[in-house]
């Protein structure tokens, strides 16, 4: 079974929709705050896009998403990123989203790779029960991040785009991941292959990617007005200019310009006098 949760008016084909209100495309109308009304071990695959952040209790939604979860299931988040002033000034978002937010939901040390490449995590591990009795493991299998118009120009390369999220707001916009809910044991072998697969992923983030790829084709045609030196994480302005040679010339250049026509003054002077 596949469910998409707070669906609204846009279910992802194939899934059946959930959202608590009775809206076209809706198959089960019900309350996410009160839980999921589906049995034990009865999903493969969860869809929850820009869906959760409205939940009461983020922590208790994904319980519920655990228990209804098969070993394996893949659970596909899309939410609003967490360092960005609308979403942190909008009233009705009860939960926030960012690269952190993996390591609440498992007691195991596995995280993507990607989210190994920040440089400020602390030991131990915030969200790791030291019990090892935590209700839920989700382990996270990708990561991806969807920046702001002024971040999504090619002179940005990968490591600029990760410490301007580290470091500034309004750099991301949204976040998407990819969880394996682990019930049974399972080996870190088989965590790399579930990483390396390709998912399905929500309506609404394929109809962005379509957006965004346009302007971008079109910057590519522009003149270049900016050069990236590898390893800045902003664009340096490139010297414009006009020719081959400068518009004006320093003062030393003057000077020796100047010397040059007396010479030729002069040479041409005695030329005349022999003539």
């Amino acid at each position: 079974m596949k469910i998409d949760l707070g669906c609204g008016t846009r279910k992802h084909p194939g899934f059946i929709g959930l959202d608590r209100i009775a809206l076209p495309g809706v198959d089960v109308e019900c309350d996410l705050n009160n839980g999921i009304p589906l049995e034990d071990h009865s999903v493969d695959f969860v869809m929850a896009s820009r869906s959760l952040e409205y939940i009461e209790d983020l922590m208790g939604i994904m319980r519920e998403i655990y228990r209804v979860c098969r070993h394996k299931a893949i659970v596909c988040i899309l939410a609003p990123y967490a360092h960005t002033s609308y979403h942190l000034t909008n009233p009705y978002f009860r939960s926030y989203f960012d690269e952190h937010l993996p390591r609440y939901l498992t007691d195991e040390m596995y995280l993507y790779d990607p989210l190994q490449e920040n440089q400020y995590f602390i030991e131990p591990l915030a969200g790791i029960n030291r019990e090892g009795n935590s209700e839920i493991d989700f382990r996270l299998l990708q990561c991806e991040f969807y920046y702001m118009p002024s971040y999504q120009s090619p002179i940005y390369e990968e490591e600029d785009k990760r410490v301007l999220r580290q470091s500034s707001l309004n750099v991301v916009d949204e976040i998407l991941y990819y969880f394996v809910a682990v019930k049974e044991p399972i080996t870190a072998e088989e965590l790399e292959e579930s990483a390396q697969r390709t998912y399905l992923e929500p309506v609404g983030l394929t109809e962005r990617r379509a957006g965004e790829r346009e302007p971008a084709e079109s910057e590519l045609h522009k003149p270049g007005l900016f050069r990236h030196d590898s390893g800045s994480v902003l664009p340096v302005r490139e010297a414009e200019f006009t020719g081959s040679k400068p518009a004006r010339m320093n003062r030393k250049g003057k000077k020796s310009r100047a010397a040059a026509n007396k010479v030729n003054a002069k040479t041409r002077k005695k030329a005349a006098r022999k003539a």
